[in-house]
């Protein structure tokens, strides 16, 4: 699979991790074993590039851009505006979506932007770069939260075991954002926290084998979709709304003092890994579903899908 257009402009860009590069690449991967053959032959025209990236670098790819599109940095998450967790964790559509966009209208407005065969490839290109990245977003607790800034606030803290041995971390710039963007996820896959490109694309296309495989054992193969119309909200609002309850029942179980207070790679981290893990494998079987979806709407209009 291969794609073009804003390919040099991503790789100029400065990466601001959002699930971190291994959560997203591993939900691309994952939702590439799901989708049917209709599915693969749409996308593979959509993304088609002579750079050799793939279903990982595409699900990637908004995060890359956020400084040369400024204007794409709100949809990246929702901030509840009735959140106090953990005492209420709650997400109410369409009001706590600002004019200028958020997570669940990004997704929304750029699959009509695939679903509509009239628009450019270029657009719809970039469209579907968008929702393999945001899918996965949303499925992270902390973007569907306002509570000091999605966690980015909370403080020093103190994470310690992360292989190899020696990379010790207390205090400094580390908050609950980055633990749950990066730590959980390198830390359940015996991963140090800096990659080069190619370990981490390894390291993601394992993780989706991995959990691709329980899937099926699952009986969780196909893609099927839970949602009958792409053109609503209403399943991305529910999707939403769960991300958001995990706030108050596992991000801040314990509260942010003792958060604040204990090595967060020790008991925090044996009570959450297999939350990330779950996440980014539902995830991964949600994009390959909305996608699959969008294949089969587009179906039958035309030679270029």
């Amino acid at each position: 699979m291969h794609f073009t257009a804003f390919v040099t402009l991503a790789l100029a860009a400065p990466v601001v991790h959002t699930w971190g590069d291994l959560g997203h690449r591993t939900v691309g991967y994952l939702a590439e074993k799901h989708l049917t053959v209709g599915a693969l032959t749409l996308f593979g025209r959509l993304l088609a590039n002579e750079n050799n990236h793939d279903y990982s670098d595409a699900a990637t790819w908004a995060d890359t851009v956020k400084r040369s599109m400024p204007w794409s940095r709100g949809f990246h998450y929702i901030n509840p505006e009735k959140d106090d967790p953990p005492t209420t964790c709650h997400v109410s559509w369409p009001s706590d979506c600002p004019k200028s966009g958020c997570v669940v209208s990004a997704i929304a407005n750029y699959t009509s932007i695939v679903l509509d065969t009239r628009q450019p490839l270029i657009q719809r290109k970039n469209a579907t770069m968008f929702i393999m990245h945001l899918i996965g977003d949303l499925h992270q607790p902390l973007h569907a939260v306002g509570w000091k800034t999605g966690g980015n606030e909370v403080k020093p803290l103190c994470w310690k075991r992360t292989p190899p041995a020696g990379q010790v971390r207390c205090g400094g710039d580390l908050n609950l954002h980055e633990v749950w963007d990066t730590r959980l996820a390198h830390t359940l896959r015996g991963l140090p926290i800096s990659l080069d490109n190619g370990r981490e694309k390894r390291a993601a296309a394992e993780w989706a084998d991995d959990l691709f495989s329980r899937q099926r054992a699952a009986g969780l193969v196909g893609g099927k979709s839970e949602c009958d119309e792409l053109g609503t909200t209403k399943c991305i609002v529910g999707w939403t709304a769960e991300s958001n309850a995990l706030v108050c029942s596992h991000v801040l179980k314990r509260g942010e003092q003792w958060i604040l207070r204990n090595d967060l790679s020790e008991e925090y981290f044996d009570e959450n890994w297999e939350t990330v893990d779950h996440q980014i494998g539902l995830a991964g079987l949600r994009l390959a579903a909305w996608m699959n979806a969008i294949a089969l709407a587009t179906s039958g209009r035309g030679k270029d899908l």
